[in-house]
């Protein structure tokens, strides 16, 4: 019978990280985590962060190579705060009154209602989010986030979420607040999200990647299952290439009739 390793809980496991690198992708994969209090962070040889920036900047910071956690006061973006529970959500944000204000709403009650759609941790429940490329992670991520280059890439990690579920593919953003899509939802519900780069208002102002592109957020009880699917899969589908004729002609000799596809 297993035992739990209390000490070590948020210690990484083993992962086969390393079928993401046949990807060579430009953006490092992110593995991301939330610690409950301070004390939790020991002997996982983390570096605070020690700058003021918006938690999608934090990404991108670690997708550049960077191992660190942040707590609340690294946080100058105020879905940061309200979003991990290092703080209050405000009123003058959950009335709506900035995309008003700053132009991307034409009043409050548009921007109040993305407030029902949020996954927020209780208030004073984190003490920091830690970061790292998966080259350098030494705790457990929560979530991996893959930045794909180009839709080859794209299209390759999408198909490797549901290979082996056939689930529906799911996009879920709000044009506002795109870090809670990233990080919360799929913490908080488990679900796998796609947020699509050059959309969400903070990612796209910051100019942190090209627009168009998928941003894959795998929460743990996906994580083993994706890196499998990756690695059994095709790479490409042999009807995708040019052997797409002698895909099609072999399926139809497997199953023994013409003209299927």
């Amino acid at each position: 019978m297993g035992e739990l390793d209390y000490e070590n809980r948020f210690r990484l496991r083993p992962h086969d990280f390393s079928v993401l690198e046949q990807f060579q992708f430009k953006y490092a994969p992110v593995g991301f985590k939330f610690f409950n209090v301070e004390e939790d962070l020991r002997g996982l040889d983390l570096q605070p962060l020690g700058l003021r920036m918006t938690w999608c900047q934090m990404l991108r910071r670690a997708q550049d190579g960077h191992s660190f956690y942040a707590t609340g006061d690294d946080h100058s973006c105020e879905p940061g705060v309200f979003l991990t529970g290092h703080g209050p959500l405000s009123a003058l944000a959950a009335g709506g009154r900035i995309g008003a204000a700053f132009d991307i709403y034409p009043e409050e009650r548009a921007n109040r209602r993305v407030y029902q759609h949020l996954s927020m941790l209780a208030e004073g429940s984190t003490y920091a989010t830690a970061f790292s490329p998966v080259a350098g992670l030494t705790f457990e991520p929560d979530v991996l986030v893959i930045a794909c280059d180009d839709m080859d890439q794209g299209e390759a990690i999408l198909r490797a979420t549901q290979w082996d579920t056939g689930d529906p593919i799911e996009s879920r953003m709000t044009y506002v607040i795109g870090c809670n899509w990233l990080f919360t939802h799929p913490y908080m519900t488990g679900k796998i999200n796609v947020v699509w780069t050059g959309v969400c208002h903070g990612m796209s102002g910051y100019e942190l990647h090209p627009p168009g592109l998928p941003l894959v957020a795998v929460p743990w009880p996906h994580i083993d299952r994706v890196l499998r699917n990756i690695r059994e899969m095709p790479r490409k589908l042999p009807a995708h290439t040019a052997e797409r004729d002698e895909a099609h002609r072999r399926g139809s000799q497997r199953l023994g009739v013409e003209g299927l596809i």
